[in-house]
């Protein structure tokens, strides 16, 4: 294994007893304090956040450029539709162990543009342990959730269970959260393995976005009422670690996944839409290690290889509405026809695709000491090279009632990425690090079905097939330079400071023609994201503890380029080179302090700045910004022997921002005429809860 030093990447390693020293409640907390990490809400419901780095994206939300890859346990948690993440999928109370690699990595593979997201859960410890939790607050919340773990001999559990309800502190904007995570450990001599099972049910009713003209007049309210999201959701893994002797360990990693999930879009416009997905998925890694010395110095050589299958059943029903249900029978009676039998409520079926996708990848890398007191007393020179192979293989169906076969095809993709870096470490306290490090992201399932500028999807339904030349798009590839720095400036103080710049070519952005809420997919050439970020954290004496990050992202186009306008029907937007990629904040700052009151009592206060954006659908950078806001939290944490409880206050100064910003027609003012639609962000609002440990 590697130390943070010792890898040429800007790396946070967040363990538990950090997680339980900074009073975090959750994953969102805990990730909220990592340097140029920004955690924002699109949806109008917190359960399904997204969280953006170095300009690129890892969501719930289709048409997001999404550039991070999230493991869970080992497994990718990507999914296979569109690569989104659904963060209410990840047993969030469960976390043991949070790993945070900026940049492609070898080891993690594709999709990891921006970096990757590692997160180890919880497993049993000595003794036998149960705790019985229980929260709520402000907008109906109500937590309940019980943990029992512990170990006998070289076997050790951990099972937990939980449910959460809230009404929402907008219309029609509850949620209902229900998990179950259960882990077996086995440690014996060189012999590691646990198995682990998650489950999740939940329902997530989305308030979106509102117009401007009905924000100023009431943030509560739900512009398409009804909106939800209800995922059913089981994963198994198996990990295996084995020490073999000699310097070499072999580790196993395998899974099984299934998602089945509803997606219910109202819609003003046209008809609303139903989207069932049921994706099935399996796959592993193996991967071998040896650890020794070369020529005298420490080497770390490590190869693997990894297999993922995925079978994805997408189906797309609509639903009339009595919008477009007065339309169909105007329609009806204009063609001298029966509106009764023409125009019914019964949903009928638009799509209905399969994908069965392979992937298979193949990797190594090796870390070498180069020397030792080179140019200081106690300093190293550390040498990373990598290389990894990519496949992805789409073989697409398409059996939908209109016009079968329209999106069927294949579709394959290959990549082979390398990595070099270089750690100069001046003693335990300071090092530099330089890395070269290239990425790949292959067109997801839907975006290759949804590539005709002339057929844009609603609810993502069939568009055109994969392999129909001009609409093909190309894979995302990236090119990553980096500079950094890490420094232990005092005995309670570090910090780091790191450089960057991707270049990407063969950028996949959504686009939506005026009119419509629909859309499709293209490549739009060549886009770059670079900036800087710096990091501060600290303890002193125990009592006192604090962070400050600040991240700058500059993200831009870099072509020239003719896009289609949201805002204006028939009309182009022309994209110039060094145009702002909109929904990419240039500015973040992030920080907060603890203050131990009493040994058993603290006071936390974090605040976090995030700067101006540009709307979805300015990608031409004309029109006005979404605004730059200031967010306070409050919180004090007690633990007393068994009892630990809570207070913690959002949004303390009750300020009034928005947190995501597009263009769309407003079906509800006469002519439909095209509006900024933003979403607004909760007002100040307050969660308690206590647990106790038996």
């Amino acid at each position: 294994s590697l130390s943070p030093a010792e890898v040429p990447a800007s790396v946070q390693v967040i363990t538990a007893e950090e997680i339980t020293r900074s009073g975090a409640l959750n994953l969102q907390d805990v990730m909220q304090q990592l340097p140029g990490v920004h955690l924002n809400d699109q949806q109008g419901n917190g359960y399904q956040f997204d969280a953006s780095l170095r300009g690129f994206t890892g969501t719930s939300v289709t048409g997001t450029p999404q550039g991070i890859s999230v493991f869970v346990d080992g497994v990718r948690v990507n999914e296979p539709a569109v690569e989104e993440i659904n963060f209410d999928l990840i047993p969030l109370d469960d976390v043991e162990r949070i790993e945070l690699i900026r940049g492609p990595t070898a080891v993690f593979g594709r999709n990891a543009l921006a970096g990757s997201l590692n997160i180890i859960t919880k497993r049993g410890a000595a003794g036998r342990e149960m705790v019985a939790e229980s929260s709520g607050g402000s907008f109906g919340r109500a937590k309940g959730r019980g943990s029992l773990s512990g170990s006998k001999g070289p076997l050790d559990y951990y099972f937990s269970g939980s449910y959460s309800h809230e009404d929402g502190w907008r219309d029609q904007a509850a949620a209902r959260i229900s998990q179950f995570f259960g882990k077996l450990g086995y440690r014996q001599g060189g012999t590691d393995l646990t198995l682990s099972y998650q489950y999740h049910n939940n329902r997530i009713e989305q308030a979106g976005s509102l117009p401007l003209s009905r924000l100023q007049l009431d943030r509560q309210e739900n512009f398409t009422g009804g909106d939800f999201f209800q995922p059913d959701h089981h994963q198994a893994s198996l990990n295996v670690n084995q020490v073999l002797g000699a310097g070499f360990s072999l580790a196993l990693n395998g899974f099984v996944r299934s998602l089945e999930a509803e997606q219910f879009n109202v819609s003003l416009i046209s008809e609303n839409s139903r989207l069932f997905n049921d994706t099935l998925s399996g796959g592993g890694t193996l991967q071998l290690a040896h650890e020794g010395r070369f020529r005298g110095r420490k080497n770390l050589l490590t190869m693997g290889v990894e297999y993922a299958r995925h079978d994805v059943d997408i189906k797309v029903f609509e639903e009339h509405n009595a919008r477009s249900l007065q339309k169909c029978r105007d329609e009806a009676i204009a063609a001298g026809k029966d509106p009764d039998e023409e125009c019914t409520l019964e949903r009928a079926l638009d799509s209905k695709l399969f994908d069965d996708q392979d992937m298979v990848g193949f990797y190594v890398q090796d870390t070498a000491e180069l020397g030792k007191g080179l140019l200081l007393s106690g300093d190293s020179l550390i040498l990373t090279a990598g290389f990894r192979y990519d496949y992805i293989r789409h073989d697409i169906t398409d059996r939908s009632p209109e016009e079968p076969g329209k999106a069927s095809g294949n579709a394959s993709f290959e990549r082979a990425n390398p990595r070099v870096g270089l750690n100069y470490n001046l003693s335990d306290r300071h090092g530099v690090y330089f890395a070269y490090s290239e990425g790949f992201r292959a067109p997801a399932f839907l975006e290759l079905t949804c590539a005709d500028p002339e057929s844009p999807c609603v609810g993502i339904q069939a568009g055109v097939a994969p392999d129909t030349g001009f609409f093909k798009l190309r894979p995302v590839k990236a090119r990553n330079y980096e500079v950094g720095v890490r420094t232990r400036l005092m005995p309670w103080l570090e910090g780091s400071v790191a450089l960057y710049r991707t270049d990407v070519r063969d950028d996949i952005f959504s686009v939506s023609p005026a009119d419509t809420i629909a859309l499709f997919f293209q490549n739009v050439g060549n886009t770059r994201r670079e900036g800087v970020e710096f990091g501060l954290r600290g303890i002193y004496n125990g009592w006192l503890e604090g962070f400050a990050n600040y991240a700058f992202t500059h993200a831009t186009f870099r072509d020239d380029i003719t896009l289609a306008s949201p805002r204006t029907p028939g009309v182009s937007q022309q994209v110039r080179k060094g145009d702002r990629l909109p929904l990419t904040l240039e500015q973040r700052i992030n920080a907060g302090v603890r203050y131990h009151l009493y040994k058993w009592l603290a006071l936390s206060l974090n605040l976090t700045y995030t700067g101006d954006q540009f709307f979805r659908g300015d990608e031409a950078n004309t029109q006005p910004k979404l605004d730059d806001y200031l967010v306070l939290n409050a919180g004090l944490d007690l633990h007393w022997k068994r009892l630990s409880g809570f207070v913690k206050i959002n949004n303390l100064t009750n300020n009034k921002y928005e947190t995501f910003g597009t263009f769309a027609p407003n079906a509800n003012l006469p002519g439909d005429p095209i509006e900024r639609f933003m979403t607004p962000a909760p007002p100040i609002n307050v969660l308690v809860g206590a647990s106790y440990r038996f």
